[in-house]
């Protein structure tokens, strides 16, 4: 979300990040770029942590609902301090 908004774009639909991040992984794992599978679970994956940052660690909120969810809008929940949170950098 922070590259989104370092080019001005506080929302973000959700397949849009979905898709940076599966390309991001694909570039960590050259050997996993041509497996149509890995990117698959890849997607799931990433999927399962944006519910989970919206859900549970409020870190995501939705900004724009849609009847799919791929098609949402999401941004960071102002109230969250990200400088205090371990973000594995």
């Amino acid at each position: 979300m922070k590259e989104f908004e370092g080019q001005g774009s506080d929302n973000v639909q959700q397949s849009s990040i979905i898709d940076r991040m599966v390309q991001k992984l694909l570039l960590e794992e050259p050997q996993q770029s041509a497996n149509a599978q890995y990117a698959i679970e890849a997607s799931k994956k990433v999927q399962n942590i944006i519910s989970y940052l919206i859900t549970r660690e409020n870190v995501l909120m939705i900004s724009q609902d849609a009847r799919v969810k791929n098609e949402r809008y999401l941004c960071l929940n102002i109230n969250v301090d990200l400088q205090n949170m371990n973000l594995g950098s």
